[in-house]
């Protein structure tokens, strides 16, 4: 059996998205041993998984908070805009088209995230769901 430290390296690999093939290269690891690990690690895996998205949202700042200054700002300039135009003008038809869609993006949110817990142990009989969370 490998050691836990490799283990470990299978979960961060495997949560960053990493086929089983490319893992078992990396690790020296039969993909067979992989699979069984996956399986009895799945809730660290996708917890892991779900901490590596909220990295990448707020690597390229697509996150809610990123999102909803950058349509304020565009509201902002599209408001003021508006507030110096002529209303007999056609153009200003279209800032009002653009004025409610950037409304319906500052209105709008990114979806949580959201966290499983291991269960205790499985009984038959108690086949209540898992624990659930949204960050």
């Amino acid at each position: 059996m490998k050691d836990l430290a490799t283990q470990e390296q299978f979960i961060e690999l495997r949560a960053q998205g990493m086929s089983f093939a490319a893992i078992a290269e990396r690790l020296g690891v039969a993909k067979s041993t992989l699979i069984t690990w996956s399986k009895d690690n799945k809730y660290e895996i996708g917890n892991l998984r779900q901490i590596h998205i909220e990295a990448i949202r707020e690597k390229y700042r697509m996150g809610a908070e990123r999102k909803v200054e950058m349509f304020a700002k565009q509201l902002d300039t599209v408001e003021n805009e508006l507030a110096r135009r002529d209303m007999a003008t056609v153009p200003t038809e279209r800032l009002f088209d653009l004025l409610i869609k950037l409304t319906r993006e500052l209105n709008l949110t990114t979806a949580p995230l959201s966290f499983t817990e291991r269960p205790k142990e499985f009984l038959l009989e108690d086949m209540t769901p898992l624990a659930t969370w949204e960050a």
